[in-house]
């Protein structure tokens, strides 16, 4: 990657950290907040509703704004027919939702979230007409603005759901958080797009935007069914209790993931798009990729692991603690989760959208059959069979990456081998924290503290226990700004 497209991935990616940061910590206390307002059967049946929901949203926010971003050259005959394209497509989801509430409520829990689902489906058409001018944002690199419209949002709604909790609304209360954020979110990003769009149906150029956003769409209609199955599945096969006792950490850990993975994807998809075409830059984009974002997942999977207690007691509360053991193992999601997305990034990058369907229809499979098989231990079970699936899933696809771009996968390997050496030093240290100090909220903040000295110590003085790419090339670098600042 030359040093003008990477300074562009840099600004990106600075120029979001501050407001994805503070989303960061507006989304966990709000979940702090809510996890000691309401019951395990209200986060079930939140679940149940959401993960319906979501089948219907893969085909709201995906393949065309996807396509705005990736278009080499677009106008605003373009952006009409987009926008037209994305309204029309509301309007089928949202009413199709709402004709099969009835027998959807019944198959996946009971007729009582038959009327949430109705209400809920105006999320749907919400969310395929926001996406038009979101990506007009992504496309023109204003990951500030975005990122600004998206925290409003999210502060106002919270509010909102706090007090709709307060009053006794029960699971009515995050719903309330989802429409709420919708229709903010909708009104601000045209605001900060500044862009007016009109109704506009040209066949030539609405096939050209359903050429690449076709498969892209039913590529994330299997992918957001394979991230709900366990939602979809669970209340059958245990209970809605259950399933919302399994939910808050799994939502806990993937809304941190979904928040830093973010901003590496909102950053690197439209600088390897406009790349797509040298293979050159592709192969030295993915090296760098794969290898420190690896680095990252490695130290943030042992500091869930190894801070589990603590994080329940902070962003959960007491009563929650029982589910140490399921949070330790959805924790492992993490060291997968940010490879799934970097492998998603590239095949979306290289227009290679009818793979991507392909991957996500043999995910979908695999997580039925690993749940399924899992769920005969129970809760444990259910969760170690989640990751089994996200493994097999993450490997097969970034075997597929490094065929596409010429890389052996071998290298590959040993490159995220690599990155994981110190992540993998730290382990024998934390087991031996963990097991000296006592299962208190004092206990537990030692151990945070120990593990903070542990890796400032290594990635400051040790560099090269990290490995020979960060000493050559990061190490310096943080070197010098910790001198400018001294």
């Amino acid at each position: 990657m030359s040093q003008s497209r990477s300074s562009k991935v840099l600004r990106g990616v600075s120029s979001q950290t501050i407001v994805t940061l503070v989303m960061g910590l507006t989304e966990l206390l709000f979940f702090s907040i809510m996890s000691r307002l309401l019951s395990k059967e209200d986060f079930g049946y939140f679940a149940a509703i959401t993960a319906i929901t979501a089948i219907f949203a893969s085909l709201a926010d995906t393949g065309i704004g996807a396509a705005i971003v990736q278009h080499k050259e677009i106008n605003k005959k373009y952006l009409d027919n987009a926008f037209s394209l994305s309204l029309v497509i509301g309007l089928i989801l949202t009413s199709s939702l709402c004709a099969l509430s009835a027998p959807l409520s019944i198959l996946v829990v009971d007729s009582s979230i038959r009327i949430p689902l109705i209400i809920v489906s105006c999320t749907l058409l919400l969310s395929c007409v926001t996406s038009v001018p979101r990506s007009v944002l992504h496309r023109n690199r204003m990951f500030f603005r975005m990122g600004l419209s998206s925290l409003i949002s999210l502060i106002v709604s919270s509010v909102v759901a706090i007090l709709l909790a307060l009053k006794g609304y029960g699971f009515y209360a995050i719903l309330g958080k989802l429409i709420v954020n919708s229709i903010l979110l909708y009104f601000l990003s045209l605001i900060f797009a500044k862009t007016k769009f009109s109704f506009d149906w040209d066949a030539a150029i609405l096939k050209k935007i359903f050429g690449f956003s076709g498969w892209l769409m039913a590529s994330a209609l299997f992918r957001n069914f394979a991230h709900s199955i366990d939602s979809l599945i669970m209340p059958r096969l245990m209970s809605v209790a259950t399933l919302g006792a399994y939910n808050r950490p799994q939502g806990f850990i993937s809304q941190i993931s979904s928040q830093l993975n973010g901003i590496f994807d909102s950053a690197l998809f439209p600088v390897l798009s406009e790349v797509q075409d040298d293979n050159k830059a592709i192969k030295s984009a993915y090296r760098s990729s794969v290898y420190y974002l690896n680095i990252f997942a490695m130290l943030l999977t042992i500091c869930f692991i190894f801070n589990s207690e603590l994080l329940i007691r902070i962003f959960f509360g007491e009563q929650w603690l029982d589910l140490k053991t399921i949070f330790i193992i959805l924790s492992l999601t993490l060291i997968f989760n940010i490879d799934i997305r970097l492998t998603d990034c590239y095949l979306r990058s290289l227009a290679l959208t009818r793979s991507q369907f392909i991957f996500r229809i043999i995910q979908s499979l695999l997580k039925i059959v690993c749940l399924v098989i899992g769920s005969f231990w129970g809760l444990i079970g259910f969760a170690v069979g989640g990751i089994v699936a996200i493994f097999l899933t993450t490997l097969m696809k970034m075997m597929y990456i490094n065929k596409k771009v010429g890389i052996p996968f071998l290298e590959t390997l040993l490159s995220m081998m690599s990155s994981w050496r110190a992540g993998l030093l730290f382990i024998p240290v934390m087991i031996f924290s963990a097991y000296m100090l006592p299962s208190s909220l004092v206990g537990n903040i030692i151990n945070c503290i120990v593990m903070v000295v542990l890796f400032v110590t290594v990635f400051l003085f040790l560099p090269g226990l990290v490995g020979s790419s960060y000493k050559q090339n990061i190490y310096p670098k943080i070197k010098s700004k910790l001198k400018s600042l001294i």
